[in-house]
């Protein structure tokens, strides 16, 4: 499980947690991470629906989400992102 703590790291660019055993739900806490600029989600085993959250992620330039076990459709507002 990614613990909720992953939001304090406010100066994180660069997350790859591809092809990783965690599990559980994404924490919504993702979004306080305002500098991330890659995410890569592929192959993970969380469960639910990417948090809303993610709309937050203002300098994302790289995500990947396939193949990955979140069940629900992505967020409206992923579409924030630009």
């Amino acid at each position: 499980q990614l613990p909720s703590e992953i939001g304090q790291l406010s100066e994180l660019t660069f997350l790859d947690l591809g092809s990783t055993n965690l599990t559980a739900q994404f924490p919504s806490e993702i979004g306080q991470l305002t500098k991330l600029q890659h995410l890569d989600l592929e192959q993970t085993h969380f469960t639910g629906q990417l948090p809303s959250e993610i709309g937050q992620l203002a300098a994302l330039a790289f995500l990947d989400l396939g193949p990955t076990d979140f069940t629900a459709q992505l967020p409206s507002e992923i579409g924030q992102l630009t």
